[in-house]
């Protein structure tokens, strides 16, 4: 396995894992055991291991850096997770002058636009965040988070799953 994210940011970040909050402690308390696992299984399994250790570590870092974002002293790491592809200057632009354009009854944001469509659908329970983020939602997501008029409500300790309000 390449390097463990989450590890280096704790560190980088000087936290210390009693401080995390218990689901957190959790989870990386499963990727240790995990990771131990390594050894013991087959070439074949290593491969699929790898693979959601990997998630497995993503989720963590995001985790903390989702709970203690406020607090941290080299936040680096958030801005490749949450947006891995950089945005041109030019399309932001354009997003700025059509907001301005528009009048503030109008001015809806593009998240609110996803919630608003997946309600229309009648998809309001068990959603996943991987499915918001892949439908362009870019607000951060914590236990309960306002966008517009809409509320999402994560109903999972463990898993990352919302229902709209």
């Amino acid at each position: 396995m390449k390097r463990i994210e989450h590890q280096f940011f704790l560190e980088r970040n000087k936290l210390g894992i009693p401080l995390l909050l218990q689901p957190i402690q959790d989870k990386m308390e499963t990727f240790n055991r995990m990771q131990k696992l390594l050894d013991k299984v087959s070439e074949c399994e290593k491969g699929n291991l790898l693979t959601e250790l990997e998630v497995l570590d993503l989720e963590i870092l995001e985790d903390i850096e989702n709970e203690y974002a406020d607090k941290l002293s080299f936040n680096e790491i958030e801005e490749e997770i949450v947006n891995p592809e950089p945005k041109h200057e030019v399309s932001v632009l354009k997003e700025e002058k059509l907001l301005k354009k528009m009048p503030e009854k109008q001015k809806i944001s593009n998240d609110e636009l996803i919630l608003k469509g997946l309600i229309d659908s009648g998809n309001s329970i068990d959603i996943s965040r991987s499915k918001l983020q892949k439908l362009g939602f870019k607000t951060p997501l914590g236990w309960d988070t306002t966008v517009g008029e809409y509320r999402l409500v994560r109903i999972s300790v463990f898993r990352y799953r919302y229902s709209i309000i």
